[in-house]
């Protein structure tokens, strides 16, 4: 569940433990159920709480109750544009990285036709190695003891 959702439930949840109590001729002050609202949001709203009771002079419930949902709807899109903004970012790795990928590929591909049997020395003309390894030329300088 969405921590946005959590405080709204909350906030509903307080409110209706206020009516009721309320119905059974238990009335809670405004300054009390302020009190009760503040302490009893989550960790991530610290900063909100700090800023209200220092801000206001004289709070208002239904006022706070206004201020939390906004913040709650601010953080909300806030974790929307950053999921979405992430995604984008996914996006834009999962193309390049296709490209890299089909680069690699055809260098894979490439590398792969290049094999030893394929391979043609340019010193006797044969196929299955190379001038650097090529066996006529090693015997060759095994002779005159030094490159040809």
């Amino acid at each position: 569940m969405a921590k946005s959702t959590m405080v709204t439930d909350h906030v509903n949840t307080l409110n209706t433990l206020f009516s009721q109590l309320t119905v059974i001729e238990h009335k809670i002050e405004d300054n009390e159920r302020i009190k009760i609202l503040l302490q009893s949001l989550p960790d991530l709203y610290d900063q909100f709480i700090i800023n209200m009771t220092n801000s206001a002079t004289t709070l208002v419930f239904n006022d706070l109750i206004t201020a939390i949902l906004e913040e709650k709807n601010q953080r909300k899109n806030k974790e929307d544009r950053l999921a979405s903004s992430k995604q984008a970012e996914a996006m834009t790795m999962r193309g390049r990285s296709t490209e890299c990928g089909s680069s690699r590929s055809q260098s894979h591909s490439r590398s792969k036709s290049r094999n030893k049997k394929n391979a043609k020395c340019y010193h006797c003309d044969k196929k299955g190695h190379v001038k650097k390894k090529c066996w006529q030329l090693k015997k060759n300088r095994d002779s005159r003891g030094k490159d040809p």
